[in-house]
């Protein structure tokens, strides 16, 4: 932006001040409106050159200023990102993935025949504590009464 308004500022001194060109061209033309006879001819073609460098003046610093305005709105492009992933990080994600439901359906395929294996082991067992529980109770009667409240 201060390289845009430098040019701005140059551009805007090196061209000529519109009151100085307004000033000429009043000049011109009361040397035309008095131009009866010619006398005033040369006068008025060396205001007319004064005019015309004006404009090659006023011309150089347009074509100056749309230089330096153009170079000053150049915008810089963006650096490329850097690549802050790894380009082969899925096919190992799903081999790891893979890996770990593997060994999962093998912990649970495992788990599963041992837990099929014990239910006869463990029947016996639950067997055997309810027949020791059934001998050591009492036969007492009033202990039946209160079965039955």
């Amino acid at each position: 932006a201060r390289a845009a308004a430098a040019a701005f500022e140059a551009a805007l001194a090196a061209s000529v001040p519109p009151p100085v060109i307004a000033a000429n061209r009043m000049q011109v033309s009361q040397l035309q409106a008095t131009n009866v006879l010619g006398q005033n001819t040369p006068l008025i073609a060396q205001f007319e050159a004064q005019y015309g460098e004006y404009w090659a003046q006023d011309a150089a610093a347009m074509y100056s200023y749309a230089g330096q305005s153009a170079s000053a709105s150049k915008v810089t492009p963006f650096q490329k990102a850097p690549q802050v992933t790894n380009p082969s990080g899925q096919v190992a994600q799903s081999a790891a993935v893979s890996t770990a439901t593997a060994n999962s359906t093998s912990t649970n395929t495992t788990k599963a025949l041992q837990s099929l294996a014990q239910p006869a082991s463990s029947s016996t067992t639950a067997t055997k504590a309810a027949t020791t529980a059934a001998s050591t109770t009492s036969t007492d009667p009033l202990s039946e009464i209160w079965f039955l409240l």
